[in-house]
């Protein structure tokens, strides 16, 4: 019975993350799109589900493991698509732009 409850909590656990996956691959060429994402939440969302999926290897916790690979997997498709969406942003600005948000400055007519 435990073991039912477990798979039924990996299933909800698993499919949480598959919305935010998807609109994340979707909206991947649209840079303001994911601006919305935090990268830092789901750097921490990839080192923590890493550390699931080794807790349920070590305790033989099938439930545990799938679930942990399954966010694993969307966490780290999210965490890249978010990285190289911004890295090719910014690779698509001026380098006058670039300056100017690094500064703290507003891009535009001057």
């Amino acid at each position: 019975m435990m073991e039912v409850v477990g798979y039924v909590g990996t299933a909800g656990a698993a499919t949480m993350w598959l919305p935010q996956a998807y609109r994340a691959l979707r909206h991947r060429h649209d840079a303001e799109t994911l601006s919305a994402l935090s990268r830092a939440s789901y750097t921490i969302a990839v080192l923590f589900n890493v550390l699931l999926v080794c807790y349920g290897w070590l305790e033989h916790a099938r439930p545990v493991v799938l679930a942990g690979f399954v966010n694993l997997l969307c966490a780290t498709v999210i965490l890249a698509t978010i990285t190289g969406s911004a890295r090719r942003h910014r690779a698509d600005q001026p380098a006058d732009e670039r300056a100017d948000q690094r500064a703290g400055r507003r891009a535009g007519p001057r």
